[in-house]
């Protein structure tokens, strides 16, 4: 297919999309539509969470010194690096197998048993071993209070994510978003308590003690609503995970390199550069990250359909690119002009260090939505080799070029860097057979 039809075919999808802006009536038929629903409250779950994200961090900018923000900021890395490589896929485990499954409560907590177990070992271990892999972290040995949290941090970060996967799955997600919001309400408020006791740990330690109040309501409330005669309780069951560790494996690997760079690089930033310049960079990653949860969300929606209708794959692509032609592209433009006009709401030096970089990660989100639907087409389809390769590619290419950079470019070099991986992998994504699916 010539490139020129590609770009036919999205001229058409404006044209579409042009259409129904103008008439409230296809709205409404719209909104009707699985796929739309579910992938509209997962956006709304999403941005919503980034929004508070935004809030959140204005007070922690204010209230809390650069230092401080660096170091947190690093130890939350680090805990959602062990979170991916504890969670063994299995998020995307459920979302394929759940709505089929025989035993679906079972497949929940052997899920939740497997991963809460793996990670709050892993957790241990990363402590006992961390003056050989960040060093710029030795506050979590020297603090019992960083310590003792950080380890029940992480395995009950494991759970929260999987909670929200069992409610996508189950087509339920506007309990994802009530579970967000709850998260988000106590994110908002602990922050100015716990400065007031604990100075620096304050920040982790509101994160974390939100994360928990929310998994307990979510797990005793709002589970047994999306998967009726759900309750919680400890299983390990081969037969049951035997299947679904296979597919989610595969994943994990996808997964693992997918996000190994955005977990990588504030522990590669905070040991090159210190932890001010690594509080400049998570604060423009922070608001970069509301431009991505749009097309993050409507890939969870793609996968989440098409794990219970493969048929509709090809609309449901569709689907995907007019929603996100629709909602990112003027917010890609917002945020590029206003970058530091949003940036003085945390403090004129975050305006002053992290602009160029915001400016850099939301261009960045153009080919990163490209990326995020081509990996759903093929996790839907359940071909991770093109995955896993194309992920691998990415992670070294991202890492690569960012630790040659930060030394010459600081933390622009992350952008650079990031801006340049998400391209290759789209690149090689419509050269490939992108292309097809649009038109198929």
């Amino acid at each position: 297919m010539p490139m020129h039809s590609l770009f036919s075919e999205l001229r058409k999808i404006r044209g579409e999309l042009l259409a129904i802006v103008h008439s409230p009536s296809r709205i409404n038929t719209i909104l009707k539509i699985p796929f739309y629903s579910n992938a509209l409250y997962l956006m709304l779950a999403n941005v919503t969470n980034a929004l508070f994200g935004f809030g959140f961090w204005i007070i922690v900018a204010h209230r809390y010194s650069p230092d401080a923000v660096g170091i947190a900021t690093a130890v939350l890395s680090s805990a959602g690096l062990l979170e991916l490589l504890c969670g063994l896929g299995l998020s995307y485990g459920i979302l394929s197998f759940l709505f089929t499954s025989n035993t679906p409560i079972k497949l929940i907590n052997a899920s939740f048993t497997l991963t809460g177990l793996l990670s709050l070992a892993a957790a241990a271990i990363f402590i006992i071993g961390l003056g050989l892999w960040s060093p710029g972290l030795k506050i979590l040995r020297e603090d019992p209070y960083y310590a003792v949290i950080f380890m029940l941090y992480v395995p009950v970060l494991v759970l929260d994510d999987l909670t929200d996967q069992v409610m996508t799955a189950r087509r339920q997600a506007n309990l994802v978003f009530i579970h967000l919001l709850i998260f988000n309400i106590m994110r908002m408020a602990l922050p100015l308590l716990l400065v007031l006791f604990f100075q620096s740990f304050g920040i982790f330690g509101s994160w974390s003690a939100a994360t928990l109040i929310a998994l307990i309501i979510s797990v005793f409330l709002l589970l047994p609503r999306a998967q009726p005669g759900y309750r919680p309780f400890f299983i390990l069951d081969k037969t049951v995970l035997s299947k679904v560790l296979r597919f989610s494996f595969l994943n994990y690997m996808g997964d693992l390199f997918w996000n190994l760079p955005v977990l990588i690089l504030p522990i590669i930033i905070i040991n090159l550069l210190g932890a001010k310049s690594n509080a400049y960079f998570f604060i423009a990653w922070a608001i970069s990250g509301i431009l991505t949860m749009i097309p993050l969300s409507v890939g969870t929606s793609l996968l989440a359909e098409g794990a219970s209708d493969e048929s509709q794959l090809k609309n449901n692509i569709q689907r995907s690119l007019k929603m996100v032609l629709l909602l990112l592209v003027p917010a890609v433009i917002l945020v590029w002009f206003l970058a530091n006009k949003i940036l003085l709401l945390y403090g004129g030096v975050y305006a002053e260090n992290s602009a160029s970089l915001l400016r850099w990660l939301s261009i960045t989100s153009l080919p990163l939505t490209v990326n995020i639907i081509y990996f759903s087409i093929k996790r839907v389809q359940r071909k991770m080799k093109p995955v896993i390769l194309m992920t691998v590619f990415m992670a070294i290419i991202v890492i690569l070029i960012s630790f040659l950079l930060l030394p010459r470019l600081g933390i622009n070099g992350v952008g650079i860097a990031w801006l340049a991986g998400q391209s290759m992998i789209t690149f090689i994504a419509i050269t490939w057979d992108m292309r097809r699916w649009i038109k198929r």
